[in-house]
């Protein structure tokens, strides 16, 4: 049976299953639990601080019509995000965080690797070397634990060319083999497992395949054999005990 050990899987948004997403706090139960790989998402306040949070409006986690460029970072980081819709409970209310306070979480986790990934909406208020440059700013503390992922294949050619780790998440399996569009130093792929044709191994993928959004423990196990390289599951300590 192939195990479903830490080397294998990434903490998607931390530990969703059991704590708001994107925050410290799923961030920082993931890595308790044994995670060494955690992914998490990026947007940007309106005064060009990059913040951990999913969706460019506030409303899916906060209950707030806002969008997140509409206020700054001192604002954004008082507002309450919270799960209990799902999770039943206010136990684990937090706040949202930024991207540089995350960063000084996982700085003390040298074995982590940390996954950033790119929202597109970031793109449309700001321009690819402001993102970058405030990334940087705000991961100084842990550049070599990095990679950088996301749906907008330019921004990561950028990316490379300044020496980050990069990772494109696909939009089509097409993608996969045009080399133009791949970053050549790629660390791996990011794709939905359902865009795999059928009966396809990964084993001889060009790059490594990371497969999102598997929670069962019997279809991940699967998809390793397969040949996936990792599966990213929002029950990262669920599946670990497995």
């Amino acid at each position: 049976m192939i195990a479903l050990s830490a080397d294998r899987l990434v903490a998607h948004r931390g530990w969703q299953r059991r704590y708001p997403e994107n925050t410290i706090l799923a961030v920082e139960k993931a890595i308790a639990a044994g995670a060494r790989h955690v992914e998490i998402d990026v947007q940007f306040s309106g005064d060009g601080r990059a913040v951990v949070f999913h969706d460019p409006t506030l409303f899916r986690k906060c209950g707030d019509s806002r969008e997140v460029y509409a206020l700054t970072l001192n604002e954004l980081i008082t507002i309450k995000i919270s799960a209990a819709h799902r999770l039943g409970s206010n136990e684990t209310d937090t706040v949202i965080s930024s991207l540089e306070s995350l960063a000084e979480v996982v700085a003390a986790h040298p074995q982590v690797t940390l996954y950033v990934e790119i929202k597109q909406d970031i793109l449309q208020h700001f321009a690819n070397t402001t993102v970058l440059d405030e990334l940087e700013r705000s991961l100084q503390k842990i550049l070599p634990q990095v990679i950088l992922i996301s749906f907008d294949y330019g921004i990561l050619h950028q990316a490379a060319e300044l020496g980050w780790r990069v990772g494109p998440v696909l939009e089509n399996w097409n993608d996969l083999n045009d080399t133009g569009m791949m970053p050549a130093s790629a660390q791996c792929v990011f794709l939905d497992y359902r865009l795999v044709p059928p009966g396809t191994s990964l084993h001889d993928a060009p790059y490594p395949c990371v497969l999102y959004e598997i929670d069962n423990a019997d279809l991940a196990r699967s998809w390793l054999g397969r040949g996936a390289a990792k599966i990213e599951t929002f029950a990262i300590g669920e599946l670990l005990e497995k």
